[in-house]
């Protein structure tokens, strides 16, 4: 929307308009935003300021922030006392997600061009985002961001058309009664999509033919809907309607007939459509992809793209749809999980999936409840099994105790109470479901993807290793150099944000406390409350909470570093409402030219008055961090830091209440001991990675190993090349080794082309090609000895985490970090 448009607007809103002072050009873009903490950048464009009140924030009370930013443009509630916010256009309405609605779609008919409209129970995204695919060739298409498909989320979407946009695809999503017909109003699409109709949120409806109606009010508008040709019951009502209705299926019926089957490399379709035949070509197989891909087909047929086209993009088609993930086991297993959608239909499909699914493994399921079960639905649940090659079933939830199996023999059937009973009994049992393809499938409530990490122990290869031993070792030898160089006064802060670094953050604090580590530190309350739920007392320091979750800090007895004056003052109103005995320990940061976050040297006598005598927060520390600790050419800046550093901490103390200090980092704890403090922060360095270089009598031990085995081996012919691109060539015949990793395990593809290697049977392996998404090939020629099924080091011993990130063009931080959750997490030396 650019301010001309929201200027019109306003002057429409007859008596709500509380002041009108902005001034910006009619044709700029304005920016929005909902929170006053993620502005994109006020400074550099007007901005509009949406005061949502939500289940746990009210947008109003960061009004003055936002103004204090730089924001000039206010929808707010009529209902709230406005704090002062002066030449700035300020609309008070009565209800302003309704009023940030209507302004969306005033700006959508004021674009005035085609908008498609999406909903359904679920695939909306995916077709979505592979109807774009298959539109962009021709035309410049705006879409819906990621899912943006709620109250807020729809408006959002239509926010960013622009006149060079020729079309709009805008997906929507209901949770209740009356939220279609506000999206309908606001998106007022030309046509519709409909990708399919399930019981998701069935229990804010009347039953399924009040979800129906309520979904299909999206289409009020529209010339035609396109949808499955399975949708029997929808395109019936919508014909009835006078609409136009195009499907697809197998009958001769359909307006897009399709015959296919599933191959090896993925599902071969013959398409008929108005007198033309095709032949198109997925690259995958599962049922929910294929039927999501032609509903995306046929809305790119009837929007006038040539079937042949469409033929060249679907090929290159990836399953965007996360929510049904295929992973493989070591063994050769497969898993497939989808705990997002649930219902009838969505089961049926999954077990589909686990059918074809290539190989000859027995069948295995784990199922919880469909939401808005009766007793005779539980019949159901049989018919679909007997009508599966499943063998071995694991049912979740009272829903199912009542199910009697005695008719399907075929199939063993265990019942669970719970999804924690479920746990229990796996972990017990391991190996029960071992040399089975498995389907796991349940509510998003219940978290059933925790039962991946539990059946994947059964042999996945890529894992990241943690060795406690290694990390106790250079606890020691680290506190001896701190003790020798800093002082005997000296403790140790350990860092242990993002779970370690991505590795087990329990665990680690397990250690630390053990070791008698006297504070852990970590990023966010979330992480703080992580440690407290493992059972972790030791004191919990969280260098960057959010105001929104000092309540949760304060209930798990974490102590917050603070860096804004008026955090000062919300966590008092909530310790005071605590009723806490004891003043709350806190931390207060300073900025000493890193300008992220701190007070600054000007704020601090102000700060020494507020905290000299307060009577419910306690200042435990003071700290700053180091900008350039690791870099001698910067050593000036350094030098500059810790001064104003000092000159500030001189400032604050007060002798009522004495605070200890701490400003040096791993690397100025390696090159400044002598300035530490009273603490000294180390983290990174706790897994033996220099972030600098040590002296030789600091032994650090690596700590951390990352690695996997050899997939299969190829003979690659001289000229021929590897991978996607057939690159890398060599003129010899080669061995070359296929790796189970990727860059969708953390595996960097800035590494492709023999810029990384591996370690096999302490030799290195470099990458030829392309690192692939979840597959790496390496040149094993030099080493005749490797075997599918060797172990490989991807980094740990041979090849050093700091290698391995300088390789890759980064820091080991963010290896680590970036190392991804189906990698499984081990532990040794404990």
């Amino acid at each position: 929307m650019i301010v001309g448009a929201w200027r019109n607007w306003l002057q429409q809103q007859k008596g709500t308009i509380r002041s009108m002072d902005a001034s910006s050009d009619e044709n700029t873009p304005l920016q929005i935003s909902f929170d006053s903490r993620l502005l994109i950048n006020p400074l550099a464009g007007p901005t509009l300021f949406v005061a949502i009140k939500g289940a746990w924030h009210d947008g109003h009370d960061y009004l003055t922030a936002a103004h204090e930013s730089g924001v000039r443009y206010f929808l707010v509630s009529n209902q709230v006392t406005l704090p002062p916010l002066p030449n700035a256009d300020v609309v008070a309405v009565s209800d302003v997600l309704l009023a940030w609605q209507q302004l969306a779609g005033k700006w959508r008919r004021e674009w005035n061009r085609p908008v498609i409209g999406i909903t359904g129970s679920n695939g909306k995204t995916t077709v979505k985002e592979w109807l774009c695919q298959l539109l962009n060739h021709s035309f410049h298409v705006h879409s819906s961001p990621r899912s943006y498909n709620s109250q807020i989320g729809v408006p959002m979407s239509l926010w960013d058309l622009q006149s060079s946009h020729q079309l709009a695809v805008i997906e929507a999503a209901i949770s209740q009664a009356g939220e279609m017909q506000r999206h309908a109003d606001c998106i007022q699409p030309d046509f519709g999509v409909l990708t399919h109709l399930g019981s998701s949120h069935l229990e804010a409806f009347n039953g399924h033919e009040h979800l129906l109606e309520e979904k299909l009010k999206l289409f009020d508008s529209c010339a035609w809907i396109a949808m499955p040709g399975s949708l029997n019951s929808a395109a019936e009502k919508l014909r009835g309607q006078g609409k136009k209705v195009l499907t697809w299926g197998t009958a001769a019926s359909n307006d897009m007939q399709v015959s296919s089957e599933t191959t090896p490399q993925g599902r071969s379709i013959e398409v008929r459509w108005a007198n033309q035949s095709f032949v198109w070509m997925l690259p995958f197989g599962g049922e929910s992809g294929f039927r999501n891909a032609m509903t995306a087909a046929l809305v790119a047929l009837e929007w006038g793209v040539d079937g042949r086209q469409i033929g060249e993009s679907i090929q290159y088609l990836r399953d965007l749809d996360l929510r049904m993930q295929r992973l493989r086991t070591h063994d050769g297993a497969w898993i497939l999980s989808d705990a997002y959608t649930n219902d009838w239909d969505a089961l049926a499909l999954a077990l589909q999936d686990l059918d074809k699914l290539p190989g000859h493994l027995p069948k295995a399921a784990i199922i919880g409840p469909i939401p808005g079960m009766k007793p005779e639905d539980q019949k159901r649940l049989i018919a679909l099994i007997k009508g599966s090659s499943v063998q071995l079933l694991w049912l979740v939830g009272d829903a199912w105790k009542a199910l009697d199996w005695s008719e399907v023999d075929s199939v063993t059937c265990r019942h669970f109470s719970s999804t924690s009973a479920t746990l229990q009994a796996l972990e017990v049992s391991a190996d029960a479901f071992r040399d089975h393809d498995i389907l796991i499938k349940g509510p998003r409530a219940d978290r059933f993807e925790r039962f991946h990490p539990l059946l994947m122990q059964r042999g996945h290869v890529t894992q990241l290793e943690l060795d406690l031993k290694a990390v106790a070792h250079n606890l020691r030898t680290t506190r001896a150099y701190v003790r020798e160089h800093g002082g005997d006064h000296v403790s140790i802060i350990a860092v242990i944000k993002a779970s370690g670094f991505g590795t087990n953050g329990p665990a680690l604090a397990r250690l630390l406390q053990f070791h008698g580590v006297e504070i852990m530190a970590v990023a966010c309350t979330e992480e703080g409350v992580e440690l407290r739920r493992h059972g972790l007392v030791m004191r919990i320091l969280v260098l960057n909470p959010e105001p929104d979750t000092f309540r949760a800090l304060v209930k798990h007895r974490l102590e917050p570093a603070l860096h804004r004056l008026e955090h000062l003052d919300e966590l008092t109103r909530i310790v005071q409402q605590s009723d806490q005995a004891q003043p709350w320990p806190v931390h207060l940061k300073l900025d000493t030219g890193m300008h992220r976050l701190g007070f600054t040297p000007e704020e601090c006598p102000a700060l020494h008055k507020i905290i000299a005598n307060h009577p419910h927060l306690m200042v435990r520390t003071v700290f700053s961090h180091l900008a350039a600790a690791d870099d001698p050419q910067l050593d000036a800046d350094t030098s500059r830091q810790i001064h104003l550093f000092n000159d500030a901490v001189e400032v604050l103390r007060h002798p009522s209440q004495p605070f200890k200090t701490h400003i040096l980092n791993s690397a100025g704890l390696i090159r400044f001991p002598e300035k530490a403090g009273d603490y000294v922060r180390t983290g990174i360095g706790l897994f033996g990675v220099r972030v600098t270089e040590i002296p030789e009598t600091w032994d650090l031990q690596p700590a951390v190993r990352f690695t996997t085995a050899i997939s299969a081996i190829h003979t690659i012919p001289a000229g021929e090349g590897v991978g996607y691109g057939f690159t890398d060539a060599a003129d010899h015949p080669r061995q070359v080794a296929t790796l189970p990793v990727g860059y969708a395990d953390g595996f960097p593809r800035h590494l492709s082309h023999g810029v990384g290697s591996v370690a096999i049977h302490g030799a290195k392996a470099p990458v030829v090609g392309w690192v692939c998404m979840d597959m790496v090939m390496v040149d094993i020629t030099a080493i005749p000895s490797a075997q599918p099924g060797d172990e490989v080091e991807l980094f740990g011993q041979t090849i050093s985490l700091e290698s391995f990130a300088q390789a890759a063009g980064t820091i080991p931080y963010e290896i680590l970090t970036r190392i991804t959750a189906r990698v499984q997490r081990q532990q040794r030396g404990n």
